[in-house]
């Protein structure tokens, strides 16, 4: 065994395993076999490997052995490979070889060796974003196409596909290797939210606030014109903040921490609408205990790593502390700028990766991993976490009823339950204002939340009717 894999195994090796998995590998170049075995075996099977490119050594291991090699070797369980993970840089793939194993699609079939495609290729072609590096076919926000995507194309776009595949392959080496113990990760809810607008009437300005209410006459909206008055003259809070308010409450009396992403940037069509400085936000902000709270970056940060960095600065000054977590408005993101930018700009945690029309796991997995770099064929240090629901998505992309929208959320926990992964739910504060009463997605918000943080599947099964409650 190489020494420089030796190091590797010494170096992650858990105190209390027992076993680890060898993978043979006839290349020279290891580095993306490295990075995807990572994910599927440290991420989510919860195991050690070593990569091993000596042949007599592999076949002197006798722990759990996989051959990913086209060459015989009558020992271990054999994956031929692809070649994508031998290849450095981007190239079109024409065929994808589709297929399907045990009920789920797949994909760089082969017609050799105990799986039938290679597991490892696909599962870094899926993680990596390897289709949207260099693509051209782009949404009106510069944002990659949901819909031709492959998970969107082919169906599988609400299952995390890398995980149920390891779970086979967990499945398959067991078979082989009955006194293996493997360690699955545990399921975790991950709540976030996005304030794009802290203040539904507060803190607009004379211009705007008297625009507002010329509309709402115009409307004869009087309801809206009292509530606005009356927000005005303190006699009832401003409802976008009273939601802020709100979600603090509940994951305070659940004693679960969450994620503020806060968005500074301009005033505009697609920034925010809340003079600046509100220093009473800001100062709210600061005395909150159960949160931690994270750049918001505007939409003109879209790559611009200037500015990116410039509103970085600027929300560490205003809150005292630094900012090491954040999430693109809009998710306005292209791989691998944004990436790039956002570890140039000194982030250790990105919340971006999801889709704004869609539900579910762009990447394939419901758990979070270190970004990979195709163009510079390395990892980087800026730790990804999939966002698997937004509440716009389902509000305003989907138009779904909140009983349909509380069914699809359900589904997507279920499946990041049986993944051991992580179920990223982000909800914006200006979806939650009102009362219970007026607005169903607050009972939405609620029952979900009820059902995230529940250990069992099925544990909080209640069917409503929102709209009529």
């Amino acid at each position: 065994m190489d020494l420089f894999y030796i190091s590797i195994f010494f170096t992650f090796v858990s105190p209390n395993c027992k076993f680890m998995v060898f993978i043979y590998s006839a290349s020279e170049n290891s580095k993306r076999l490295d990075y995807i075995a990572r994910h599927i075996f440290n991420n989510i099977l919860g195991t050690d490997f070593a990569i091993v490119t000596e042949k007599e050594t592999f076949r002197q291991q006798s722990g759990v052995c996989i051959n990913y090699s086209s060459e015989e070797l009558n020992h271990g369980l054999q994956i031929i490979p692809h070649g994508l993970l031998s290849e450095t840089g981007i190239r079109t793939i024409p065929d994808l070889e589709e297929s399907e194993w045990q009920g789920f699609f797949c994909f760089f079939k082969q017609t050799k060796g105990d799986i039938p495609f290679d597991i490892f290729a696909a599962s870094f072609y899926l993680l990596t974003l390897y289709e949207e590096y260099n693509s051209r076919k782009l949404d009106i926000h510069g944002r990659f196409d949901c819909k031709e995507s492959l998970a969107y194309r082919k169906g599988f776009l609400e299952t995390p596909l890398i995980d149920r595949w390891a779970y086979l392959l967990k499945a398959e080496l067991e078979k082989l290797y009955p006194a293996s113990e493997f360690k699955p990760r545990e399921y975790r809810f991950v709540s976030t939210f996005d304030i794009d607008h802290p203040y539904l009437y507060l803190k607009k300005g004379l211009v705007k606030t008297t625009g507002g209410t010329i509309k709402d006459l115009l409307k004869s909206d009087f309801k809206n014109i009292v509530s606005r008055v009356a927000v005005h003259l303190r006699l009832k809070p401003d409802p976008y903040m009273q939601a802020i308010q709100r979600i603090d409450e509940i994951h305070k009396s659940a004693d679960w921490v969450y994620h503020l992403f806060i968005l500074l940037g301009k005033r505009g069509k697609f920034g925010r609408s809340a003079i600046y400085p509100t220093h009473s936000y800001y100062q709210y902000l600061k005395n909150l205990e159960w949160v931690m709270i994270g750049l918001h970056p505007s939409y003109d940060t879209y790559l611009n790593s200037r500015l990116l960095i410039k509103e970085k600065k600027q929300l560490e000054k205003i809150l005292g502390t630094s900012v090491a977590t954040t999430r693109q408005h809009f998710l306005r993101m292209c791989n691998p700028e944004t990436f790039q930018d956002l570890s140039l700009a000194g982030f250790d945690e990105d919340f971006t990766l999801a889709f704004a029309q869609a539900p579910g796991f762009r990447s394939g997995t419901a758990i979070p991993y270190y970004f990979y770099d195709i163009e510079k064929e390395a990892t980087s240090g800026l730790f990804l976490h999939p966002t698997i629901m937004m509440d716009t998505t389902l509000i305003t992309h989907l138009k779904l009823r909140p009983e349909d929208a509380f069914r699809k959320i359900k589904k997507l926990i279920d499946e990041c339950k049986k993944s051991g992964g992580d179920y990223v739910s982000l909800w914006h504060n200006s979806n939650l204002a009102g009362e219970k009463e007026n607005n169903p997605w607050i009972n939405v918000f609620i029952d979900s939340f009820q059902y995230a943080i529940s250990l069992e599947n099925d544990n909080f099964v209640r069917e409503k009717n929102y709209t009529h409650e």
